[in-house]
C-alpha cells in the first residue's frame, strides 16, 4: 500500500512537471509545437548554405498569437525550402496560407521571412536537393507534403 502512494505521487509529480513545461514552452519540444521562438532575431540572410549544418530548424507562424514547429530544410539555387508532411492537416500551414509572414530559426539565431507554397511539378527537382543535404529519402515526395520556398519579407 505504501508502495502504491510512493508511486502516486512520483506520477503526480512527473505530470505536473510536464504540465507546467508546455504550458510556458517557447520553442519546440520534439514533435510537440511551441509558441513564440526564443533567441535573438537577426537581418535575413544572403545565403542559406549555412543551413546546411543543420538537420531541422524551427518555423514560427501566425505572428499574433505564434505557433512554431520543428521542421527540416535545404537549400536548391540559393534558395531556402522548408517541408510540411501531413500538409493539409497541419494547423501551422494553414496559417502561413493565410498569413506567409514567418520566423525561422536556426540554431540560436531566429530570421524573420515569409513562405510562398511552390507547385508540386517542382517536387522532384527540389528532392534531389533534399536527398543531396540528408544522403537518403524517397525519389518523389510522399502525398499530402507541402513545399514551402523561404523568401524575405
Amino acid at each position: 500500500m505504501k508502495l502504491l502512494k510512493i508511486i502516486g505521487i512520483v506520477t503526480g509529480l512527473i505530470a505536473a512537471i510536464f504540465a507546467a513545461t508546455y504550458v510556458t514552452r517557447t520553442d519546440p519540444i520534439f514533435i510537440i509545437a511551441g509558441k513564440q521562438l526564443s533567441g535573438d532575431e537577426v537581418g535575413y540572410p544572403s545565403d542559406w548554405t549555412f543551413t546546411d549544418k543543420h538537420m531541422t530548424v524551427f518555423v514560427e507562424s501566425r505572428p499574433e498569437d505564434p505557433h512554431s514547429v520543428t521542421t527540416s530544410c535545404w537549400v536548391h539555387e540559393g534558395e531556402l525550402y522548408i517541408p510540411a508532411q501531413s500538409a493539409s492537416s497541419k494547423s501551422w500551414t494553414h496559417y502561413v496560407l493565410d498569413d506567409p509572414s514567418v520566423r525561422i530559426k536556426v540554431g540560436d539565431k531566429i530570421y524573420p521571412a515569409q513562405l510562398e507554397r511552390v507547385p508540386e511539378n517542382i517536387f522532384p527537382t527540389l528532392m534531389q536537393s533534399r536527398r543531396l543535404k540528408y544522403g537518403s529519402g524517397p525519389q518523389e515526395a510522399p502525398k499530402d507534403v507541402w513545399i514551402f520556398r523561404v523568401s524575405q519579407r
